[in-house]
């Protein structure tokens, strides 16, 4: 099975329903340089099933599912709710991925040079790209659409914090969020009480740079506002992209 420039391989997938409920489930295959992708069904509190994937290589993963084409290497899991009977009911997820690059985003590229930190670690070093630690979106999935909340992407030279949602569609993407150069100096304000929530925020650092995605998510267009790093914590949510950003969202599940 083959999508954009990635091969599935070697396929097997075990289902068993019951009344359109998913009783069993089990999936195996091999992505990018043969690395596994495994799925299967887990019981959780409360008699409460999930699905759950993993892989090594998260970003051929991506990749393959035409979903985002920059993320390289990666170990991802990603759990949520398997579907059920009402084909337009709501599945919540949760994605994680750990030790990452993200390659070709020039905007990107350009806030983690002005940190001034090498990003290498050993050989990889010498690739292009921005590397990460951690990656953690939580998301609702309905029909062709999911929204993004409380997202954080970690990092030794840069932070990221993204809500919004992909509309396929209607073929729309809009996200928006924070730029954390430094991240681990930059964001312990945080960790202030009290004046933490007023000059860092949880996740977003006393200095800071807001960003939207929007466009198609065949070619979304990253825009930054400069103007925003000098508004430290709550003051920097006056500088987000608003006016255009969620007009064609009408029920208003991007705020």
């Amino acid at each position: 099975m083959h999508c954009g420039d990635e091969t599935l391989r070697g396929l097997d997938i075990r289902l068993s329903k019951r009344a359109g409920i998913i009783k069993n489930f089990t999936m195996t295959a091999k992505l990018g340089r043969e690395t596994p992708l495994n799925g299967d069904l887990r019981g959780r509190g409360g008699g409460r099933n999930v699905l759950y994937f993993d892989t090594a290589d998260a970003g051929a993963f991506f990749r393959f599912t035409d979903t985002y084409q920059k993320i390289f290497g990666g170990d991802m899991s990603l759990s949520m709710d398997p579907p059920g009977p009402d084909p337009l009911a709501a599945q919540e997820g949760i994605l994680n991925i750990r030790d990452f690059t993200v390659r070709g985003e020039a905007a990107l590229e350009s806030v983690a040079a002005g940190s001034n930190v090498p990003s290498g670690r050993g050989p990889a070093s010498r690739q292009p790209g921005v590397e990460f630690s951690h990656l953690r979106f939580e998301f609702t999935r309905t029909h062709g659409r999911v929204d993004v909340r409380e997202g954080t992407v970690k990092g030794p030279i840069i932070g990221v914090t993204t809500e919004g949602f992909i509309d396929y569609v209607r073929s729309d993407v809009h996200l928006r969020g924070t730029f954390v150069p430094l991240y681990g100096l930059n964001n312990m304000f945080g960790n202030i009480p009290i004046f933490g929530l007023i000059l860092g925020g949880s996740n977003e650092g006393l200095l800071g740079l807001t960003y939207e995605v929007a466009g198609t998510p065949a070619a979304p267009v990253l825009r930054v506002n400069p103007v925003s790093v000098i508004a430290p914590g709550l003051l920097r949510k006056f500088f987000e992209f608003r006016s255009q950003s969620y007009a064609s969202d009408p029920a208003g599940r991007g705020n």
